[in-house]
């Protein structure tokens, strides 16, 4: 036997045991039991009608079996390609004498748990019904989501009303200068500064306490009123172009004086920029109506526990 490397093989034998566990415990429930030397024969003969990938105590491991896990490892690694410490598995011969190297550790302890009964523990069973069940629902939305899409005219509709109900805007950005003290008393003192004439850039390039801007007179980038902390955002709201707050603006921050400098509407965005997002949204609710029409016809008994 070829020789695996052991912190490859227990790393994948891990992967293996969250990706595909449920599937190969439902598929168990009908394999037939490990048996003695004596008897294994027969059943080795007549796993020979199917290609396997290697036979264990007799019983076989279909390559079917080794090729679903080594393309659902694959793509899982291909999902997570780009995240910190993960390096993408390549499909090669090692790789699959890998998988093979796992399941048969999986096959042998398997038989093992067999030997000891461990099949006819109830809570061994409740959890391969549950497996079961989940392996087909996952199958079952599969194919639901294949073929329950959206219509291109439906996308159009659905853009068009959501655009309309927004007015053909998706909001509003506002640019500002805000100077930021930690005492009341002071911030009131700028607002006097101010009224009397006072420069709000010169101002805030003296006395601000936000060394992110106090050497840009204050200055703040454009932003949706909904990105400041409150109740920031909401006095930048209530403000018109070229006013400033008359009173103090407190936050966890301190006491602001803010200075409204320009709004400006924020398009909504093209059609075939959000169409992805849109049809994606309206398969979920198509999927999900169907499921809810499905359970609304369905016969229902719930029997309270005693």
């Amino acid at each position: 036997m070829q020789s695996v490397k052991h912190h490859v093989l227990l790393a994948l034998l891990a992967a293996c045991f969250a990706t595909t566990t449920a599937g190969y415990a439902a598929e168990n429930k009908t394999q037939n039991k490990p048996k003695n030397t004596a008897d294994s024969k027969p059943e080795a003969k007549s796993e020979s009608k199917q290609k396997n990938a290697a036979i264990v105590n007799g019983i076989g491991i279909p390559q079917a079996r080794l090729d679903f896990v080594a393309k659902s490892q694959l793509a899982q690694s291909q999902a997570q390609q780009g995240q910190p410490g993960q390096q993408p598995l390549q499909d090669s011969p090692e790789f699959r004498n890998n998988v093979r190297e796992i399941l048969i550790t999986r096959e042998i302890l398997y038989q093992e748990a067999v030997r000891r009964k461990l099949d006819k523990n109830a809570d061994y069973q409740t959890q391969l019904d549950l497996a079961r069940q989940q392996i087909i629902l996952a199958v079952l939305i599969d194919d639901l989501s294949k073929k329950l899409l959206p219509t291109e005219a439906d996308v159009r509709k659905e853009y068009e009303r959501v655009k309309a109900e927004h007015g053909g805007e998706t909001g509003k950005q506002y640019k500002a200068r805000h100077i930021l003290v930690k005492e009341e008393a002071d911030a009131k003192q700028i607002i006097a500064d101010l009224d009397a004439g006072g420069d709000f850039a010169a101002i805030a390039k003296e006395k601000s306490q936000d060394s992110g801007t106090k050497d840009e007179g204050g200055e703040l980038d454009w932003s949706e009123a909904e990105g400041y902390v409150q109740p920031f955002g909401e006095a930048l709201k209530a403000l018109k172009k070229g006013e400033r707050t008359k009173e103090p603006v407190k936050t966890d921050y301190g006491y602001h004086i803010i200075e409204l400098e320009d709004i400006k509407s924020v398009p909504f965005p093209e059609y075939d920029k959000v169409k992805q997002q849109i049809q994606q949204q309206l398969a979920t609710k198509v999927r999900d109506d169907y499921i809810a029409d499905l359970r609304a016809k369905a016969k229902v008994q719930k029997i309270d526990p005693k």
